[in-house]
């Protein structure tokens, strides 16, 4: 969830939730992930764009690195 942002130095800093699981990438770098964990990702990730879309919120740097993971199952943007 979204803590604060921050405009440092010319920079924007955006703070949220802390996710244990790390980034997506950090995940298929160090573990290769079986179809159903690839499944239940991808199914969260849609699931977290329909309800930007929902709100009129267009998520324009949509990666691997961009998409956290908890260690409980959870996916964020």
């Amino acid at each position: 969830n979204f803590k604060d942002s921050y405009l440092w130095q010319g920079d924007l800093w955006v703070v949220m939730e802390y996710m244990e699981g790390g980034s997506l990438t950090d995940v298929v770098t160090a573990h290769c992930m079986s179809e159903a964990q690839i499944a239940s990702v991808s199914r969260e990730v849609c699931e977290g764009l329909r309800h930007l879309h929902s709100k009129g919120v267009i998520h324009r740097d949509i990666k691997s690195d961009n998409i956290l993971l908890s260690l409980n199952g959870d996916v964020k943007l």
